[in-house]
């Protein structure tokens, strides 16, 4: 996405206005969807998590890491 200066916040305001009333924009999200779920297929862990320690703390992502790789595996398979 190609980076813009604007001079007023004014100028910010209708940049803005024009982008979400272009007609493509739905298509365009959708892509962006569709391409986001190829890149990571996994949704993304949901809360908090509570660890006594680092220790623990690594055990957790560790084995999230190797059910991630299982199922990875079997999509492959």
């Amino acid at each position: 996405m190609p980076l813009t200066k604007f001079r007023s916040e004014e100028e910010a305001r209708q940049a803005l206005a024009a982008a979400t009333h272009d007609s493509s924009l739905g298509a365009r999200i959708a892509r962006l969807w569709d391409f986001s779920s190829r890149l990571a297929p996994f949704p993304p862990i949901r809360g908090l998590f509570r660890f006594r320690g680092i220790e623990e703390a690594n055990h957790h992502r560790q084995e999230r890491e190797r059910e991630r790789a299982q199922k990875l595996r079997q999509r492959t398979v």
